[in-house]
């Protein structure tokens, strides 16, 4: 199988698994959304007809109607017309209304307990709760798909005879503000967040037996994905750019709009770590940390923070954040050929298939091809 049929299975697996753990949580706000605003108490006033149980079971917890525990009564229903026998009662009635007359009403069709149904509204909210997640699904099945679909970095790429390299840096620019879209991205994720918890309450309302009820797990799920969203949404983004680095026999420098910039001698560097990023990223990037020799921490503090806003850490400074791995290996092999042992990889794996679930693709793409 080829790369674009691999990595079109894949999307597609990505797709209906999605759309399978959206299922439930849209039957559930289904059934949430017609459940009576009390169980326990009716009105007599404009009722259609009078309801006896006859009997009533448990459904759940999982089935057409979506994740938790309800129940489904059957009654007798005595109206001005007659008697209807065996009408079914869906998270209307409870055996406690055994032996009681319950006033219902008649909803196009369906009998209902006669009082006020108002969580009607949901019907519409989980609409746009679909949209989103659908969305992220599919940002996520493109991801994998491009994952799949990508060729395995050129090897051959470090022995080139460039002695340069591109690497994403913090220039010393304050933070970019986030666009709009990306604020009005965190409006929504905070409007499902609030979601989530009023359908928790709603389930804590509605509940048939003990405190807890699967159904909170929907309502977890939901409330997790808006805050999310809106983490990420509200997060401050940092402007990367390119710089050009140059590896030189006695040192690195790096190019500025004046030319090139002062020389960082190898001898002020104890090592170069390439590492998995300390900010969540997929897996192709890793970071490089400068460590310097301990006499010389402050001559590399003055070099890097003369070009870039270096954040410093508890080993030395960062000097990219997230450099593409095949960058990273010809970064680190053209450092080797004029100072060997400098440059360290402390988790190997991220040379041959990096970081979480997009390391697992790799490894079983290039299983595949063995």
């Amino acid at each position: 199988m080829n790369s674009f049929a691999k990595g079109l299975s894949a999307s597609l697996a990505v797709l209906i698994l999605a759309l399978g753990l959206a299922l439930l949580p849209a039957l559930t706000i289904h059934r949430l959304a017609a459940a009576p605003v009390s169980l326990t108490s009716w009105s007599d006033e404009d009722k259609d007809g009078t309801a006896s149980v006859t009997s009533c079971v448990a459904r759940g917890p999982i089935g057409l109607g979506g994740v938790g525990y309800y129940w489904v009564c059957t009654a007798d229903v005595a109206t001005d017309a007659g008697t209807r026998t065996g009408m079914e009662f869906e998270g209307e009635l409870t055996p406690g209304d055994q032996g009681k007359p319950v006033a219902v009403m008649d909803d196009d069709g369906k009998w209902k307990r006669n009082v006020a149904h108002p969580y009607w509204f949901l019907e519409y909210v989980f609409g746009a709760y679909l949209f989103i997640f659908m969305f992220i699904a599919v940002v996520v099945a493109g991801a994998v798909y491009s994952e799949f679909k990508k060729e395995d970095p050129d090897g051959s790429a470090a022995e080139a005879a460039t002695t340069s390299v591109d690497l994403p840096v913090r220039h010393h620019e304050a933070h970019e503000s986030n666009p709009s879209w990306v604020k009005v991205g965190a409006i929504l994720g905070l409007l499902l967040a609030a979601l989530g918890i009023f359908i928790g309450w709603l389930v804590f309302d509605v509940r048939i037996g003990g405190f807890w009820d699967p159904a909170y797990l929907v309502a977890g799920t939901i409330f997790a994905v808006g805050a999310t969203i809106v983490f990420y949404g509200l997060r401050r983004k940092e402007p990367l750019k390119e710089a050009t680095f140059f590896v030189e026999p006695d040192g690195l420098t790096v190019e500025t709009s004046d030319g090139r910039g002062a020389l960082l001698a190898w001898s002020t560097l104890e090592r170069i770590v390439f590492d998995q990023p300390r900010a969540m990223r997929f897996r192709s990037v890793v970071s490089v940390l400068l460590v310097p020799v301990p006499s010389k921490r402050d001559g590399l503090h003055g070099w890097i923070r003369t070009y870039f806003r270096g954040v410093g850490t508890s080993f030395g400074y960062e000097l990219s954040p997230g450099v593409p791995r095949a960058a990273a290996a010809t970064f680190s092999d053209l450092i080797e050929q004029h100072r060997p042992g400098l440059t360290r990889w402390p988790r190997r794996e991220i040379r041959r298939w990096g970081f979480g679930l997009f390391g697992l693709v790799d490894r079983f793409r290039r299983t595949e091809r063995r």
